[in-house]
């Protein structure tokens, strides 16, 4: 879709992307370079629909799998006590632009977890930790997703 921020990541983007943790038909969940939450993902719609009412029910389906294995994979992987999901788009209404169905996931960690070496506070557990940024190195980036899909193909 023409002025659509999202529709461009999507194009050619594969399992074999360093970012990519799982896709489906319909979905693909990619890790967020922002780990302000260890974990933190996006679940995006490959299709352009721009609401979640637009969904048809092979798409809520889909999400679901999805949505139950990349939480369960996560919990597993590095022991998230919750996981949190958020569909806002609300940058886009901001920015006059079309908006694109996807999905936040913020897994929590009482009392905060480590992992690689590095400290991931949750400090205002239950709250959100708004505006927080957590860019983790490269190579901790690629280990985080490594544990994501290892355990998903575990499933």
């Amino acid at each position: 879709m023409k002025d659509c921020e999202i529709c461009p990541y999507l194009v050619g983007q594969s399992i074999d992307d360093e970012n990519v943790l799982m896709q489906t038909d319909r979905w693909v969940s990619v890790l967020d370079p922002n780990q302000s939450y260890l974990g933190k993902s996006y679940v995006t719609l490959r299709e352009h629909k721009e609401t979640i009412s637009d969904l048809d029910s092979v798409d809520w389906v889909e999400l679901h799998i999805v949505m139950a294995s990349l939480e369960g994979a996560i919990k597993r992987a590095f022991g998230a006590s919750v996981a949190n999901w958020e569909c806002l788009m609300n940058n886009a209404v901001m920015a006059n632009q079309p908006t694109h169905v996807h999905w936040h996931l913020y897994p929590r960690y009482l009392g905060g977890t480590s992992f690689g070496g590095v400290e991931f506070p949750d400090e205002k557990w239950p709250r959100h930790l708004e505006g927080v940024k957590r860019p983790v190195s490269q190579e901790l980036f690629a280990e985080i997703a490594g544990k994501i899909r290892e355990d998903l193909r575990g499933n």
